[in-house]
């Protein structure tokens, strides 16, 4: 029996954990991995023009957070599977950037 996923607006915020980019002249951005406070893992697919943002908050995960929302598939029990369609994507700080960001200044005037 086949199970029935829905189809609802989402709104997540994630770390940004991998980034998939087609090939150029494919008319699409491409895909990216997106780890949900609970441990998640989602994908979503974005447009092309979107590409330097996905990719800063992939390069930046330690410290930004990507806020998402679109089109998410759900599975019968309730949770969210994947992203369908993105609709809007930003960037924000992530709680607790001070400790990550201390570090990188403590590494970068070490060396």
């Amino acid at each position: 029996m086949e199970q029935i996923n829905q189809c609802h607006p989402v709104q997540v915020t994630g770390q940004v954990r991998g980034v998939q980019m087609n090939l150029p002249g494919n008319g699409s951005g491409g895909t990216f991995q997106l780890l949900l406070e609970n441990g998640d893992v989602i994908v979503s697919p974005y447009p092309e023009e979107w590409h330097l943002e996905v990719g800063a908050a992939f390069q930046a995960n330690d410290v930004r957070r990507a806020v998402v929302a679109g089109i998410g598939e759900y599975s019968p029990d309730g949770r969210l599977q994947r992203i369908l369609e993105i609709e809007s994507f930003r960037v924000t700080w992530a709680d607790d950037w001070q400790p990550a960001f201390k570090g990188r200044a403590r590494l970068r005037s070490n060396a």
